[in-house]
């Protein structure tokens, strides 16, 4: 691996973890505009239309390792985009964004579990010492540096749909792992995100029409901001960022990877200070050098 393709992946993955914390502070904003079968189905429906067409080139030359892989990235699919999906949204939809951040920011530590409980060996005594740093740095964020912040996190349904997201998530990202090495992240984006619409998310969205449910918007919400919403979150967070962070597994390892999700909520703060005018305190910049420091340790790990 050369060093600019390192550093391509690098870039990659932070880009995803910018698009991917302002997913979660649009997901959290229209959870009582847009449904959340809706919301899945569309945000990934409307990335498929203008990833199919660019994919498939690149899907046509990756056609063998495809077809020979065809089982286990199907389960992949299912498990990791269209599962994972309704994981992602729902929690945000359910649980105060406090509580999920600190929830998703358990994903590189389950893919270190995973990874350990497979015999696999993915980091040394520094990169776990790079993993905790970073992780402490989420929970100063998300904790707004205060412990007694943290006592006050209820027991929800949303937070449950968030465990089970990050360990999907962590279980894919290892698998992206051993598939990238034959098939391009291109292919892999758009297969996986095909399998999971067709299986899980379209036929969700099917059953929610017709037990009545809206087309996008509920009923008083004004549709104009729902649609805007939701194409927002299909061509960035869900298209390019996907493709990104696919990328970046193929390029520096799961592991490596899945520690850049800290920074989503770094840059979910950020966005809210930027956009909703919220204040900036020093436990967000104390948690950004803390998120940092880790990322770079674990990235020089070997």
């Amino acid at each position: 691996m050369t060093p600019a393709s390192i550093g391509l992946g690098i870039a990659a993955l932070l880009l995803t973890a910018v698009l991917w914390g302002s997913n979660h502070v649009v997901a959290r904003a229209v959870h009582d505009m847009v449904p959340l079968p809706a919301m899945v189905f569309w945000r990934w429906a409307l990335a498929l239309v203008i990833l199919l067409p660019i994919a498939l080139p690149q899907m046509r030359r990756d056609h063998a390792p495809l077809r020979r892989n065809l089982r286990e990235i199907a389960l992949g699919g299912i498990i990791g985009v269209g599962i994972f999906s309704f994981l992602l949204v729902g929690g945000a939809y359910q649980s105060l964004a406090i509580e999920v951040g600190i929830i998703n920011a358990t994903t590189p530590a389950w893919v270190a579990v995973i990874a350990w409980l497979g015999g696999q060996s993915l980091l040394g005594p520094r990169g776990w010492m790079g993993l905790l740093l970073a992780f402490l740095g989420t929970v100063v964020i998300v904790a707004q540096g205060s412990l007694a912040v943290l006592a006050t996190i209820d027991i929800r349904i949303g937070n449950l749909w968030s465990l089970l997201g990050a360990i999907a998530f962590a279980w894919f990202s290892l698998r992206v792992r051993t598939w990238s090495r034959e098939i391009s992240s291109l292919s892999l984006t758009a297969v996986t995100a095909l399998i999971g619409c067709l299986a899980i998310m379209a036929p969700v969205y099917m059953i929610w029409l017709v037990l009545g449910g809206e087309t996008i918007a509920f009923r008083d919400a004004d549709t104009a901001h729902a649609w805007a919403s939701v194409i927002y979150v299909a061509l960035g967070p869900t298209l390019l960022g996907n493709v990104c962070y696919l990328f970046g597994v193929s390029v520096v390892g799961p592991q490596r990877a899945a520690a850049f999700l800290y920074l989503s909520p770094v840059f979910a703060a950020l966005l809210s200070v930027a956009l909703l005018g919220e204040p900036l305190h020093i436990f967000h910049l104390l948690g950004f050098v803390l998120i940092i420091t880790g990322l770079v340790v674990v990235n020089l790990d070997r």
